[in-house]
């Protein structure tokens, strides 16, 4: 039987509210920074930790230990969401974002394979194994704290989480371009590819102090108080919710492929396929960036107003019916078209984009609204936004069509539409407590 909360987070402050969704956030931002920054630096990693007399084969073991953390993804899931949903969010995510950190710092400081020999790709795929683990239980965490505290505005608030990994990826983004482009090849070698990730420090501290100071989420000690925490809740999650979960899966599989394939893969795309300049590639896929983050406060906050599976179906169809056409835009040589094209995709990804960390969150009771988030967000991921730039590129390559990459995302589109409308209608109830 379906029980509404109890409790209400309308009265606390919105001074409160803020610190609460900043602290939640900042985990994601160092999340999503971080891949970005190692993919661009890929090659420079693959020489210094991974010599080999064969380019592509160290090339290769360096994306090895890249895909290693989307490996350990759904075993986070697992350790921090019994942790969130039995002793509360509070604690799971301070611990997730000192993980992030301290990897995220030990890559930026790691001597090389030079140096220290075997040891040094050991310990740089040790540490991307932590970042998978925490990562893993960082996303559903953050997003349950933020929605336990959002009250009925919980569309705009979870939005400025998906927000977050546009802005991660701009930033990472724009970084290793200045840097790539102001920097010889020898300096970047030298110590010029460290700087972004020791950014990692002053982040993971400012992470650290926010969360540190915050307050456990209304709902969470509503749950304690009624004696609502259940003793394992991935069990539970996965026995009593597993509609849910199977719905939850099925909205977050067309973010899981598009962030990935519109705005990771695509610098790759753009000068390995197409033939741009590396800036051409770069700049254009900022520029896309920059347009698709401005959308999602937008798309957002009008999920409070009219609803989130308007916006879902309306996102999901414009991708399946846009997808192609964009991709043939990529495919110019003209760089204005591409940015529009760039920028067509953001449009037709937005909608979904806002609102899928919100409907989520409200498909699960509080009492495994931790487990059900984490693993509806990781599964898809670990699946298809870890392998998207594989697919995209054995598409292209088996197909000879380099817009094949938009059937993907377009399959992905349908698959999420389908969830959306299995989905009820939640932006105008209470969440749900058990």
């Amino acid at each position: 039987m379906t029980v509404h909360a109890p409790v209400s987070p309308s009265g606390l402050a919105a001074t409160q509210r803020r610190k609460a969704i900043t602290a939640a956030c900042i985990g994601n931002f160092i999340e999503y920074y971080d891949f970005v920054v190692y993919g661009y630096f890929a090659s420079v990693i693959a020489k210094l930790f991974f010599p080999s007399g064969d380019t592509a084969a160290s090339l290769l073991l360096t994306f090895a230990a890249f895909a290693v953390s989307y490996a350990a993804r759904p075993l986070g899931a697992v350790i921090f969401s019994h942790l969130g949903d039995k002793h509360g969010r509070r604690t799971p995510l301070a611990v997730s974002v000192i993980l992030i950190a301290v990897s995220t710092t030990v890559i930026g400081l790691l001597p090389t394979y030079d140096a220290i020999g075997i040891a040094a790709p050991i310990i740089l795929t040790g540490a991307r194994m932590v970042q998978g683990i925490a990562v893993g239980g960082e996303y559903g965490g953050a997003t349950s704290f933020i929605a336990e505290y959002a009250n009925r505005r919980r569309g705009y608030y979870t939005g400025w989480q998906t927000f977050t990994i546009g802005l991660a990826l701009f930033t990472g983004g724009a970084i290793a371009t200045v840097l790539t482009a102001s920097l010889s090849e020898q300096a970047l070698s030298a110590w010029g590819w460290r700087l972004p990730f020791l950014v990692g420090v002053p982040l993971g501290l400012i992470g650290l102090y926010l969360r540190m100071r915050l307050d456990e989420t209304p709902h969470f000690l509503a749950a304690k108080e009624n004696t609502e925490v259940v003793r394992a809740p991935v069990m539970a999650g996965i026995r009593r919710q597993w509609r849910s979960l199977l719905i939850g899966m099925g909205v977050v599989v067309t973010p899981a492929i598009c962030i990935y394939v519109l705005f990771v893969y695509t610098p790759t795309y753009l000068g390995q396929v197409v033939g741009h300049s590396r800036f051409e590639a770069q700049a254009a896929n900022l520029a896309g960036l920059a347009f698709y983050c401005v959308l999602i406060p937008l798309f957002a906050r009008l999920s409070d107003r009219i609803g989130r599976k308007p916006l879902m179906i309306a996102g999901t169809v414009a991708l399946v019916v846009l997808a192609y056409p964009a991709f043939l835009m990529l495919g110019s040589a003209h760089v204005a078209v591409v940015v529009s094209g760039l920028c067509l995709l953001g449009l037709a990804f937005a909608p979904h984009s806002a609102v899928m960390l919100a409907v989520v969150a409200e498909l699960f009771p509080t009492t495994v609204r931790y487990t059900g988030l984490s693993l509806s967000l990781n599964i898809p991921v670990t699946l298809l936004g870890g392998t998207a730039p594989l697919i995209a590129t054995f598409l292209i390559s088996r197909s000879e069509n380099t817009a094949a990459p938009a059937f993907f995302v377009m399959a992905g589109a349908i698959v999420s539409l389908v969830a959306a409308l299995a989905a009820r209608e939640t932006a105008h109830s209470d969440l749900i407590a058990a």
